[in-house]
């Protein structure tokens, strides 16, 4: 997150009105509150017989620790995984209760891997998502297995075994929606914690009125469970994730009004407010005054789906690029971040004419007498940037717009030459340091008078000089800093473009992918790999991974996929982008690791 300050906090709370329309924001809040609303709806469709039924399951699998893996037995650990592939049983079971499920097709997809008689458990034949995925079925039906014994009543195992399928169904899209980094930690949640203990604590944090109750779920009494810990149980989940799972549940309690619990909303509360939000019970007490304070939101937004859209303007702040743009201006990052599109997209917001900007993407071909000036043969021409700088100053009430392009493909130094001291002092006729002699001045001092105007930006005294205009921008993109002298650099304002995985994740959603969730945070990885581990790589951007829709099987991305994006598009990106220094066997086992990475 960009570093604010309270002014900019402040600005941006006005600003989110103009965002009342936004469709991605309403969308989102949308989901959100309907994956919220459900949630609840299925907690409270659980009857006294059911609950019972779960409290009964929660003692038997539990011997009293609640860190015990003895629940891995209805899942991963199942010895008989093939027993809920049957043919005779699959096809209709799938049907009759999957029919909406988020991971219907990925399970269908499975089938055959269990073969009849076989025994084996899911942990045996998958591994990543998929071993998650199937493991959660195997799960479910092994409750649902349980509960037969309890109930008698065919139509009451019918109603349990819908309403629990619709309880993980609803919590994997909640989480999701939310964030999709979440959807690692939902298999996690989902598959290691008792279903009893799980809704228990969903529950506290729907109708809890203090923080207290939350807490409670750190106790061995209450625990939740998170990961693995190195004796070989459970590992007790953190507080940090502790508080952000209840925030997100308590969103619709509108006794416990509390913002999603994130270390970057609480820095922006705390300059909001001028308090010092630390601890959970501040973070709660401020988010709780946020919210009845909040007021631009859509008109019909109220209740709990308020506090939902009180919770995305942080997540607005979080993801907030300026689009306000300096004098000179530099976007850089990985490639496939949307510097180019941002070029482009300001030609076309500004409703630019041809004669207000020019647009150049630079080669290594690119000179100086290109962008200032020269002879080409006997004759002598302006340069693209000195013709435009020409233009600007001769029409001092429009805005003019040099964009450049590529700019790691050239030297900015050798293209600029002596112009470049004048990107931070533009023209002014009171000030004689806002003109410059280029090195072809003299040559245009010999000019006859006609001819020496033309060439030249201003006439003085009957003397040529160069000049950069107030009114005119000059904006580049870049991937690499090698180019950039620091004289030149520090004439810019540089915004940095990073992958936008919200972005992403729309697009693959647009494209109905069902696993659209669980791609983007493979993508993470692997980004996460490279910057922690292998820079020499380079970043990747969503322009780039948008091209994955492109590997898609049956409405989701599989590993075969992945695979092939990786061998087909990312490697050779990153054997061009691999920096000189980098040894040719170092390189291929970086690319070998990373694809390792790039994996459910």
């Amino acid at each position: 997150m960009q570093d604010f300050s309270k002014e900019k906090i402040e600005s941006l709370v006005l600003s989110w009105k103009n965002h009342n329309k936004n469709q991605f924001w309403l969308k989102k809040q949308t989901a959100i509150s309907k994956y919220l609303g459900e949630i609840k709806r299925c907690l409270a469709s659980f009857d006294e017989t059911e609950s019972e039924f779960l409290q009964t399951l929660y003692i038997n699998l539990s011997d009293g620790n609640l860190r015990s893996c003895k629940i891995l037995s209805l899942g991963e650990k199942f010895a008989h995984a093939e027993y809920f592939f049957m043919d005779q049983f699959f096809d209709s079971n799938i049907s009759a209760f999957y029919y909406d499920f988020a991971f219907k097709d990925r399970i269908v997809g499975k089938k055959e891997l269990f073969p009849k008689n076989a025994v084996k458990s899911v942990d045996s034949v998958l591994s990543g998502e998929d071993k998650n995925i199937v493991s959660l079925y195997v799960f479910i039906e092994n409750i649902v297995k349980n509960f037969n014994s309890y109930s008698q009543e065919r139509t009451a195992r019918d109603i349990f075994k819908q309403k629990l399928v619709n309880f993980y169904d609803e919590l994997y899209r909640l989480l999701t929606a939310v964030d999709s980094a979440l959807a690692i930690d939902f298999f996690d949640v989902a598959l290691h914690n008792q279903p009893f203990v799980l809704m228990e604590f969903l529950k506290s944090a729907i109708n809890a009125d203090n923080f207290y109750l939350i807490d409670s779920y750190l106790s061995d009494d209450g625990m939740l469970n998170l990961g693995l810990a190195e004796d070989g149980d459970f590992a007790q989940i953190s507080r940090e994730k502790l508080y952000l799972l209840a925030s997100i549940f308590a969103q619709c309690n509108d006794e416990f009004p509390t913002l999603v619990y994130r270390d970057g909303t609480a820095q922006i509360l705390s300059l909001l407010y001028d308090e010092k939000v630390e601890i959970f019970e501040e973070f709660y007490e401020v988010s709780s005054r946020f919210i009845a304070e909040f007021t631009p939101y859509p008109q019909d937004v109220v209740g709990a789906a308020r506090i939902v859209y009180s919770s995305l303007f942080f997540e607005y702040v979080k993801n907030y690029k300026s689009e306000e743009v300096a004098k000179n201006t530099i976007f850089y990052g990985a490639i496939g971040t949307g510097k180019t599109r941002r070029l482009r997209s300001l030609i076309a917001e500004k409703k630019l004419a041809a004669k207000n900007f020019r647009y150049v993407c630079l080669h290594e071909g690119f000179e100086y007498c290109d962008f200032i000036d020269g002879f080409y043969g006997e004759s002598f021409i302006s340069g693209e940037f000195k013709a435009l700088c020409k233009e600007a100053l001769n029409d001092p009430k429009g805005e003019y717009y040099f964009l450049i392009d590529n700019a790691s493909a050239a030297s900015l130094d050798k293209i600029f030459g002596e112009a470049a001291v004048l990107l931070d002092r533009r023209y002014d006729e009171e000030d004689e340091l806002s003109l410059i002699r280029t090195k072809n001045s003299h040559v245009i001092d010999g000019f006859e008078e006609g001819e020496k105007a033309r060439a030249s930006v201003v006439l003085k005294d009957g003397r040529s000089y160069f000049a950069v205009p107030k009114n005119l921008y000059v904006l580049c993109t870049l991937s690499e800093h090698k180019c950039v002298s620091p004289s030149i650099a520090k004439a810019f304002r540089w915004i940095r473009c990073e992958c936008d995985y919200g972005a992403l994740e729309d697009y693959l959603r647009d494209r109905e992918i069902v696993n659209a969730s669980a791609v983007v945070a493979v993508c993470k990885a692997l980004n996460k790999f490279i910057a922690d581990e292998a820079s020499g790589l380079g970043a990747i951007g969503h322009g780039v991974f948008m091209g994955l829709a492109r590997y898609q099987s049956g409405a989701q991305i599989m590993q075969e996929g992945l695979n092939g994006f990786f061998a087909e598009v990312l490697e050779p990106i990153f054997r061009c982008a691999a920096r000189s220094e980098d040894a040719a066997v170092s390189l291929s086992e970086r690319i070998a690791e990373a694809r390792g990475v790039f994996k459910f």
